[in-house]
C-alpha cells in the first residue's frame, strides 16, 4: 500500500460522498436523508428560507431538520476565499472571509450580498482559523465567534459560533471561560425561545465542558441527552454518542472495544454533521490503532489488516472532513504512526504524512509530535 494509493482511494471516496449541486440551485441536505433544491434566501435559527423553482413564493425548512447547505453561487470575494482554501493559503482565505463579512456589516459592500452570506463568511473564517490550529488562530476563533454572535444573532451560524468559541477556549487552556461560553449558549437558547434541538445542543456542550463531570458521570449525562434527542433530533444524538464513546478512552481506565462499537454505529448513520463524523472517524482510527498495535505485539496475523483499516479511517478525516481542524492534525499524525507500525516498506508513507502535517499545521502540537517522530 502506498501513500499515493491511499490518496487516490480517499479522493474517490470524497468525490462519491460530496454530491455536486444542480446548476443554478442550492441544495439543502436534511437529516431525513432527502435534499431540497432551491435558491436559499435566508439561513436563520428558526429555519432556512428558500425559493423552489417548482413552487411560487418562499418556502421554509425548520432549522432542526437541516444537516448542511451547498451553495452553488457565492459572492466573488467568497469564491476567492474558497479558492485560497483549496490552495492551502489559509491565512489569505481567513482574511478574505472576514473582510467580506465586515464589508457587508459596515455597509461598504453594497452589492453581491445575499442575506445568508455574512453568516456563512464568518463561519468559514472561524473554520479556517481552526484549521490553522495555532495559539494565535484559536484566539482569532474566539474573536470571530463573538463578532458573529453579536452582529448576526439570528443567523443559524450563531449556534455554531458558541460551540466553536467554547472549544477554542478549552484548547487554549481557559477551562473556566470555556464553561462560561457554554453557559452563555444555554442562556442564548432560552432568551431566544429556541427549539428543543437547540436546548439539547446547549445541554450537551455544557456537559462536555463542565469540569465536575468526568468519566462515568459525564457518560451518564451524555447518554441521557442522546436518549432525549432520540430519532427526532439525530444530529444531537450522534454528537452525544461520540461524546459517550470518548468517555471510554479517557483517563486511566480505558475500554477501546466499547468505544469502537459506538464509533462504528455513528459512522454508519448518515444523519450526522461533518464535525460529528470527523470526530467519529478519528475515534474509530484511535480504537483501530490501539487494536492493531496490540495485535502486532502479540504476533497476530490480522495486525496488518487492522492497521490498514486504521489508516483509511484517519485518511477519511484528512480528505473528506479536511475543514474539521479539531481532528485533522491528530488524524494525520496517527496515520503516520500507523504507517510506521506497518513496517519498513511503509516508512516513506509515514515520512510523507509527517511532512504534510508539518506543512499544513506548522503551529500545532501535532506538528511538533511529527517533528519528534522524524528525528
Amino acid at each position: 500500500m502506498t501513500f499515493a494509493t491511499l490518496r487516490r482511494a480517499s479522493s474517490a471516496l470524497a468525490a462519491a460522498l460530496l454530491v455536486c449541486a444542480a446548476a443554478h440551485a442550492d441544495r439543502i441536505f436534511l437529516t431525513n436523508g432527502t435534499t431540497i433544491e432551491g435558491d436559499v434566501v435566508r439561513d436563520t435559527l428558526q429555519g432556512v428560507v428558500y425559493k423552489a423553482k417548482s413552487k411560487a413564493g418562499e418556502q421554509t425548512q425548520d432549522a432542526d431538520g437541516v444537516l448542511r447547505i451547498e451553495f452553488t453561487k457565492l459572492p466573488k470575494l467568497l469564491e476567492t476565499a474558497e479558492e485560497a482554501v483549496g490552495d492551502n493559503n489559509l491565512a489569505d482565505a481567513a482574511e478574505d472571509f472576514e473582510s467580506y463579512a465586515d464589508g457587508v456589516l459596515s455597509g461598504e459592500i453594497k452589492k453581491d450580498k445575499p442575506d445568508w452570506a455574512p453568516g456563512y463568511a464568518l463561519r468559514r473564517a472561524i473554520e479556517v482559523n481552526q484549521s490553522i490550529a495555532s495559539q494565535e488562530s484559536l484566539g482569532k476563533v474566539v474573536a470571530l465567534a463573538d463578532k458573529l454572535i453579536e452582529k448576526l444573532p439570528d443567523s443559524r451560524q450563531a449556534a455554531f459560533a458558541f460551540a466553536a468559541k467554547a472549544e477554542a477556549l478549552r484548547e487554549l487552556g481557559k477551562q473556566e471561560e470555556a464553561a462560561s461560553a457554554a453557559a452563555g449558549f444555554k442562556q442564548f437558547v432560552e432568551t431566544k425561545g429556541l427549539s428543543q434541538a437547540y436546548k439539547l445542543e446547549a445541554s450537551l456542550l455544557e456537559a462536555l465542558l463542565n469540569p465536575a463531570l468526568r468519566g462515568a458521570k459525564r457518560r451518564e449525562r451524555v447518554v441521557e441527552i442522546a436518549g432525549q434527542a432520540g430519532t427526532q433530533y439525530p444530529i444531537v444524538r450522534s454528537r452525544a454518542k461520540v461524546a459517550e464513546a470518548e468517555t471510554y478512552i479517557e483517563g486511566e481506565t480505558k475500554d477501546f472495544a466499547k468505544a469502537l462499537k459506538i464509533y462504528q454505529e455513528v459512522v454508519k448513520d448518515p444523519k450526522a454533521d461533518d464535525l460529528t463524523l470527523a470526530g467519529a472517524y478519528t475515534g474509530l482510527g484511535d480504537c483501530l490503532f490501539q487494536q492493531g498495535a496490540e495485535q502486532l505485539k502479540a504476533g497476530a496475523p490480522e495486525a496488518p489488516a487492522t492497521l490498514k483499516e486504521c489508516v483509511f479511517a484517519y485518511m477519511r478525516v484528512a480528505v473528506v472532513y479536511k475543514d474539521q481542524a479539531r481532528f485533522v492534525p491528530k488524524a494525520m499524525y496517527y496515520a503516520g504512526r500507523a504507517f510506521d507500525l506497518m513496517g519498513e516498506d511503509q516508512r516513506p508513507n509515514a515520512r510523507t504524512m509527517y511532512a504534510r502535517l508539518i506543512a499544513q499545521f506548522p503551529g500545532s502540537n501535532w506538528a511538533q509530535e511529527a517533528r519528534n517522530q522524524r528525528r
